[in-house]
């Protein structure tokens, strides 16, 4: 799985467009690869992913914000809290 920024970047060289529609794109993305994994896979790759692009200079914390808003109203509030507090570790990074 690549980074996130890198796979936004690769989306709007794909399709032309910019901003919110990378996130779309990389959130359905996501969905898909990890379609029957427990949440603790998801939970446990994404944080790894964010990690090597946080390491790599490639996600900003700006990213992160991002990708947890367009996320976020896709969860209900118990998921909500696992991914604020995923948000706030990776922003430490």
């Amino acid at each position: 799985m690549q980074d996130f920024n890198n796979y936004a970047n690769n989306q709007s060289k794909n399709d032309g467009q910019g901003g919110g529609n990378d996130l779309f794109s990389l959130v359905n993305s996501l969905a898909r690869s990890f379609d029957g994994k427990s949440q603790s896979q998801l939970i446990s790759a994404v944080y790894e992913e964010a990690k090597k692009g946080k390491e790599r200079g490639t996600l900003t914390n700006a990213d992160i914000d991002a990708f947890s808003a367009m996320l976020s109203p896709m969860l209900d509030d118990k998921k909500r809290k696992i991914l604020r507090k995923v948000v706030e570790e990776l922003k430490r990074i």
